[in-house]
């Protein structure tokens, strides 16, 4: 029932941001063993998964914490009788039971939590709506990437030509890799949000 383990899970994710971002730089900056842009673009491609995994994994434990602080908003919409301090094994226990955790994106996250989380202990809440748009969006890569169904495919072109005007759309991977116009790879935009999502989400925790 510890608050601080946000500040935990937090600190730890976003020292895998600054890992990624780091090994992504010398990736696409290396001239002699990773020479080729194709090279580099499948790896930055390898990478978008593990980001997005992180994500995902640090959600859930914000969910979990938050649920061990308090699980009595939980309980009242489910119309359950619950301790209102769970050990951190109950709440997972109720959350997967059998099955998988998903959430489609940052929107999903933050109608569990107005419906499910005590607002006091509700992370989400604090995730503006840039970062909201930009983290939406790297999902929509990760899922073109994860799937290479029909679907994944026409969000990720209708993103490319919607939102970047690309009339011939690129691989994911030379897309993250390009050259904003403020001189820093594509990737590194989104690897800001995650970072600035983070923060916020501590800030409206109160432990920043």
């Amino acid at each position: 029932m510890k608050k601080s383990n946000f500040l935990k899970y937090h600190t730890e994710f976003l020292n895998w941001i600054i890992w990624y971002g780091d090994f992504l730089k010398k990736i696409n900056d290396a001239k002699k063993i990773v020479k080729t842009k194709y090279q580099k673009a499948e790896t930055t491609e390898a990478f978008v998964l593990r980001i997005a995994t992180r994500w995902e994994n640090l959600c859930i434990e914000d969910i979990i914490t938050s649920l061990n602080i308090d699980s009595s908003i939980y309980a009242n919409a489910l119309n359950l009788r619950l301790r209102k301090h769970l050990t951190r094994d109950e709440c997972k226990a109720m959350l997967f039971g059998r099955r998988y955790f998903d959430f489609k994106s940052v929107g999903d996250l933050k109608r569990f939590g107005k419906t499910y989380l005590n607002p006091n202990y509700d992370p989400f809440i604090g995730i503006q709506k840039n970062e909201s748009k930009n983290i939406d969006e790297f999902f929509g890569i990760r899922n073109f990437l994860a799937h290479y169904s029909e679907y994944s495919k026409r969000s990720y072109k209708r993103i490319m030509i919607e939102r970047y005007n690309y009339l011939k759309v690129p691989e994911p991977g030379y897309f993250l890799n390009s050259i904003t116009k403020d001189g820093y790879y594509r990737w590194s935009d989104y690897l800001l949000s995650f970072q600035k999502a983070s923060d916020e989400m501590l800030k409206i925790m109160k432990l920043l």
